[in-house]
């Protein structure tokens, strides 16, 4: 009890340097005693300022015991919202304590959101409050969201200089829109327009008239300003405005299209340019012609098809495993008109009723798409594994191939279950034992299975059955990118990586609701810890650093199989034709890198703007 009392005597004080005596157990404890004991015996008359600054060192020195920690927050939360609740009748909201205490509330909820995301120290107490951390330094609009369903109120706080938090964030979205250009993109001003939203249209949310009108002013004088890019300035300035007067219309798919930047069609230079290639197109001499029988497997709906499987047995009865992928770069050109509109749209987008595809249609369809019975241009990617499974040499080849025949996935589980002694029948077989043993090369983290394996597939290359058929499928495809990777980081040359990091920190809060997440029970505590998993769990991005992949348990990993659809992959693929199958200097090396590391940021980036631009979509249609 007396190193109690000496620590609130130097926390009155305010020199902090003289806790330096005490471990932080102590410290923790004596704190938590002070705050009960004030809380227990609380006066609207009693001078009791010092508790901000107690409130505020509280979790620094609590961190190894902040389960505990919460749960005294909550039961004092508690306690001064009962007290602002039922204050005495001569006491009104000017009083100095009120006052306090509602400010205490709001000290209370910000240390529970960082410790809850375990940011304790990623923000200086009323220098730097964490929700500001979350929006401005952070940027996770699926934090902000979280912490805005714990704590409603948050709404309404001041940010680090004092204003209030939608005035903060509205200058920074027209700043955003201001100073945007081609180059910096409209990221930014999406993001903080999601921010915007949330708040507006909270119904804990006050807006001042004062702060109303001086927001309406900037935005009108911001409009009288727009000197380049008027366009697109003027259309983000007007959502502004519409939402601070609370007039926004009714919004069409066309709407959305342009506030996302998803082209809905292709323009009639690359439609042109399309019928010169078809008209012209002659497969390359120099590419193998692969004579294997060759099949491919897809969802029912599939509608580009980039991928199809082989297998023999050798003379020395090693497994031989075709992974057969399409080649767009070898029909497209990656200084086209037609490139440089798919990596604008970076990946085809997959609706319930429409598809936004990364290249054109009828050129998919005529040239490049797998489809049964013609003959394309393709990457072979070979794999030898001798009797017992081990990996024994790859061999990538540039070829032309003939699927024999298109399947979806029931057809494949359908002849494994029939059991049938013909070439098709043998040929699934050994597919499906081969995908036996690449799947123990890699092994999925069962909570990166549980994030991903949902029906949100925007771009159509999540497989997310259990069936044999999708297994095969999928172990397949991991294999290979894993491979072709493995190439490039051994021999130190230019890729697109597909990293997926979890940080020590992050493994520890994983490890702790690990147990709630695989609980297949469906309760009310299973979903607040589903909730708290996408929050925390990271996403998967591409980088020319391999940094490994988390969720695969696997290093180094990148995309080369579904070039269709995705951007990235097609990079790696040029990168194949110049590193593997080409020759090349060290200023060969630097121009990819460079040329990597602009695709990548975009890709990268654009990944938000397609995932709510194909919320909005299916919500409107819905």
């Amino acid at each position: 009890m007396v190193k109690t009392e000496k620590i609130k005597n130097i926390i009155k004080s305010g020199n902090l340097e003289g806790l330096n005596k005490y471990n932080s157990n102590t410290i923790c404890n004596s704190c938590i005693e002070i705050l009960e004991e004030e809380i227990n015996n609380f006066s609207y008359d009693k001078d009791i300022d010092y508790l901000d600054t107690l409130i505020k060192i509280l979790p620094i020195y609590g961190k190894k015991n902040q389960k505990e920690l919460n749960e005294k927050f909550k039961k004092i939360h508690q306690q001064v919202k009962t007290f602002l609740v039922q204050k005495p009748g001569n006491i009104d909201k000017t009083n100095h304590n009120y006052k306090f205490l509602k400010n205490l509330i709001n000290n209370i909820e910000l240390i529970q959101i960082s410790m809850l995301y375990d940011y304790v120290d990623k923000y200086d107490g009323p220098h730097y409050q964490i929700i500001d951390y979350i929006i401005f330094d952070l940027k996770k609009t699926s934090i902000f969201k979280d912490a805005l369903q714990r704590f409603p109120y948050l709404v309404n706080y001041f940010d680090r200089n004092n204003k209030k938090i939608i005035v903060s964030v509205i200058d920074k979205y027209i700043e955003e829109v201001i100073n945007y250009n081609k180059e910096t993109g409209r990221d930014e001003i999406l993001y903080y327009d999601e921010i915007i939203n949330y708040i507006l249209t909270s119904p804990k949310f006050i807006f001042d008239i004062i702060d109303k009108q001086t927001i309406l002013k900037k935005i009108k004088q911001s409009l009288k300003e727009i000197k380049k890019d008027k366009k697109m300035k003027t259309f983000f300035l007007n959502i502004l405005l519409e939402k601070v007067i609370d007039e926004e219309e009714e919004k069409s798919i066309e709407y959305y299209e342009y506030k996302y930047d998803i082209p809905s069609s292709f323009n009639i230079a690359i439609k042109t340019e399309v019928k010169k290639i078809i008209n012209n197109y002659t497969i390359d001499k120099d590419r193998s012609i692969i004579d294997d029988y060759i099949l491919s497997f897809d969802g029912e709906d599939a509608k580009e098809i980039d991928d199809a499987l082989s297998v023999k047995i050798l003379d020395n009865n090693h497994v031989q495993l075709g992974v057969h992928i399409a080649d767009p770069m070898a029909v497209i050109d990656k200084d086209s008109i037609i490139f440089d509109e798919a990596a604008k749209r970076t990946t085809s987008i997959y609706l319930s009723d429409k598809t936004y595809p990364l290249f054109p249609e009828e050129l998919m369809e005529k040239l490049i798409s797998l489809n049964e019975g013609n003959y394309r241009p393709a990457i072979s990617y070979y794999f030898e594994f001798d009797e017992n499974g081990k990996f024994i040499k790859d061999e990538f080849i540039k070829s032309v191939i003939k699927v024999d025949r298109n399947m979806t996935y029931k057809d494949f589980n359908h002849i494994l279950e029939k059991d049938g002694n013909d070439k098709l029948s043998e040929t699934v077989k050994k597919l499906n034992t081969a995908s036996n043993i690449l799947q123990s090369y890699y092994k999925k983290d069962p909570l990166y299975e549980k994030v991903n394996r949902t029906t949100n597939n925007i771009t159509n290359t999540n497989i997310i059955g259990r069936s044999k058929g999708e297994r095969v499928v999928e172990a397949t495809m991991i294999f290979t990118n894993h491979r072709v990777a493995t190439y490039f980081y051994n021999n130190g040359l230019p890729f697109s990586y597909r990293n997926h990091v979890i940080g020590s920190e992050q493994q520890e809060e994983l490890n702790r609701i690990e147990q709630y997440i695989l609980n297949e029970a469906y309760n009310e505590e299973c979903i607040k810890f589903i909730e708290i998993l996408k929050n925390i769990y990271p996403n998967a991005e591409y980088d020319i650093v391999s940094k490994g992949h988390f969720g695969l348990d696997i290093n180094p990993y990148g995309h080369v199989t579904a070039p269709a659809r995705r951007e990235d992959d097609d990079l790696n693929i040029i990168c194949l034709d110049k590193f593997y199958f080409d020759e090349y200097t060290e200023e060969d090396i630097i121009k990819y890198n460079n040329f990597l590391s602009k695709h990548v940021k975009r890709i990268n980036a654009k990944r938000p703007s397609i995932e709510k631009f194909s919320s909005r979509y299916e919500n409107l249609t819905r």
